[in-house]
């Protein structure tokens, strides 16, 4: 199973307004908006490398999210969408 980390050159700095955060990555000056669940997302990610089973009961938890709920596809779309901005990689382990 993949694990997901975040990309070990990546410097965040975080801020938040209401449901939204602004992160900005030092390393490569890029600014991005994300909502709650992709901020949670990478926010897990900076403790180190995650399964997204992992990953998403980790995001679960922080996020009190329902039980009810699926997270894992969109969990899924964020994280594929920080992949094309070369902030986080799966790895085989």
């Amino acid at each position: 199973m993949a694990h997901w980390q975040l990309n070990e050159l990546a410097v965040l700095h975080w801020r938040q307004w209401q449901d939204e955060w602004v992160i900005f990555d030092e390393s490569s000056g890029q600014t991005l908006v994300a909502d709650a669940l992709m901020a949670a997302s990478l926010m897990a990610l900076e403790e180190g490398a995650l399964s997204l089973t992992e990953l998403e009961a980790q995001v679960r938890d922080d996020l009190q999210w329902p039980a009810s709920e699926m997270l894992a596809p969109r969990i899924v779309t964020g994280l594929e969408f920080l992949s094309g901005l070369g902030l986080v990689r799966a790895e085989n382990p």
